[in-house]
């Protein structure tokens, strides 16, 4: 969640004493290490590696090497297929289909970003749809990257229920995050964040280090408030963000995400399991030169970052700030929770032993 953070990160953050301080390189080693042992092609597993320990060093441990133990159990359940490939299985000009074939969401969605990027630039605008497709990892990076090379992008995806309505206290929709990029001439806005009051991911590395959560996130599964991220694995639900706004925005994701791309919505009896991917990439120079574009929005957010804030010691900030400023800081070294690494230790001296 990078634009939401600024306002809850903290609340989530790990007590040092539960953190350790590992290396990029032991990071990588252990990611490649578990993702080959269950059939990952290596150059698969280096993609997926890399992008969990981008999560990492940004600040979003929820969707970091904590992943690694959720995407071996389930390729053991047969829910991912390792050496799977994605395909285009149809196009237009501006559009096209990707069938993720139940491999690796973070391919699939490469391959739409590859799509989506040479069509824009033919067309002005582009929209890629990724069918049968597993967990894709933090929305941001592909935007970011796409944004990186001149693009607006936009993104989102339903998946597996685990937030209630708003009013309602049973699972309806899934966290159903929304990811914009932003060109700039340096570092672009890069807005993602879970419709959820929180991501998933967040209860997960909660739970592992014994934590609380913060109030107003979760409910448990007789429709009571609960700080308890254990309530959640045991039938309660997320709630929605900002209340019915945010509720909103989770049904607009809920709905096109599902049925755009035919993994359908949560609450259709065809929808069985998988993250209904949309990414869609504008070309602001088909609209006007991009120098113009670039002027006005780096004037733009250059006001903004200046604006008097309201507590010195909290500068105003542009969506994306924080999280160039944790990959700055993480260049060499990710923190991570113990708990956590300690299981990823010992997943891979299993998975070596067997």
């Amino acid at each position: 969640m990078e634009f939401v953070c600024f306002l809850n990160q903290k609340l989530f953050r790990s007590p040092m004493d539960m953190n350790v301080e590992i290396s990029i390189p032991e990071a990588r080693e252990i990611g490649l290490h578990l993702l080959t042992q269950v059939g990952t092609p290596v150059a698969y597993a280096n993609i997926i590696t890399n992008s969990l320990i981008d999560a990492q060093a940004v600040g979003h441990a929820s969707h970091g090497l904590i992943r690694l133990l959720e995407y071996s159990q389930s390729v053991s359940l047969g829910r991912i297929k390792p050496d799977m490939s994605p395909t285009v299985i149809s196009e237009t000009v501006s559009s096209a289909v990707i069938d993720g074939g139940w491999g690796w969401g973070q391919i699939a969605c490469r391959l739409a970003m590859e799509q989506v990027t040479e069509k824009s630039k033919n067309t002005g605008i582009a929209i890629a749809t990724i069918q049968n497709c597993n967990h894709i990892g933090r929305l941001g990076e592909y935007v970011e990257n796409l944004a990186k090379i001149g693009l607006i992008a936009m993104m989102w995806c339903n998946g597996d229920p685990a937030v209630a309505a708003f009013g309602g206290r049973e699972r309806l929709f899934g966290t159903n995050p929304f990811a914009a990029g932003i060109p700039t001439s340096k570092e672009p806005v890069v807005l993602d964040f879970a419709t959820a009051a929180s991501a998933e991911g967040k209860l997960r590395v909660a739970k592992a280090n014994g934590q609380q959560i913060p109030p107003n996130t979760l409910i448990d599964s007789e429709g009571n408030p609960s700080q308890d991220p254990n309530d959640f694995y045991q039938g309660g639900a997320l709630l929605p963000f900002g209340g019915h706004k945010g509720y909103c925005l989770s049904l607009m994701i809920e709905l096109l995400g599902g049925g755009l791309s035919q993994i359908h919505p949560n609450v259709s009896p065809e929808y069985t399991y998988g993250w209904g991917t949309v990414l869609i990439a504008i070309d602001p120079s088909a609209l006007l030169p991009l120098d113009l574009f670039l002027k006005d929005i780096d004037h733009a957010t250059t006001v903004i970052r200046a604006t008097p804030p309201s507590n010195p010691e909290n500068p105003v900030l542009i969506p994306g700030d924080v999280e160039n400023q944790n990959r700055a800081k993480s260049a060499e070294r990710l923190t991570v929770s113990k708990a956590v690494w300690d299981s990823l230790q010992q997943q891979a001296r299993t998975s070596t032993e067997s």
